[in-house]
């Protein structure tokens, strides 16, 4: 067992969060960056007598679709829901009930 000193003590390390979704000003100073670097990039093709060439515009993915489709207990549960299957207590939460409340019953009136 370790001693311990005042003027020596470990400090617990810093929480390093990273996000994964995207912060909304993020993604537009990103957008502007991009038409600014395809302005500049048609200007120096027009200088130069080249035609301009036009990039396809991307779309942008839903990351909530790409994200259940790459975890298997998301997409497990999502094939699950789309099928109409659910738990046992679900579907049957009446049985279940009534159940508990005849065995509540059983233990007042027989086992006093």
């Amino acid at each position: 067992m370790g001693i311990f000193f005042f003027y020596n003590n470990r400090k617990p390390r810093k929480f390093q969060h990273r996000t994964i979704m995207f912060d909304s000003d993020e993604e537009a100073r990103k957008e502007k960056m991009e038409k600014r670097i395809r302005r500049i990039q048609q200007d120096i093709a027009r200088e130069e007598g080249r035609e301009i060439e036009i990039e396809e515009s991307r779309e942008k993915t839903d990351f909530g679709k790409e994200f259940v489709s790459q975890t298997k207990f998301l997409k497990r549960r999502k094939e699950r829901e789309e099928g109409g299957s659910k738990p046992f207590f679900a579907n049957n939460i009446t049985i279940v009930l009534l159940l508990a409340a005849l065995i509540v019953a059983f233990y007042i009136l027989f086992l006093r």
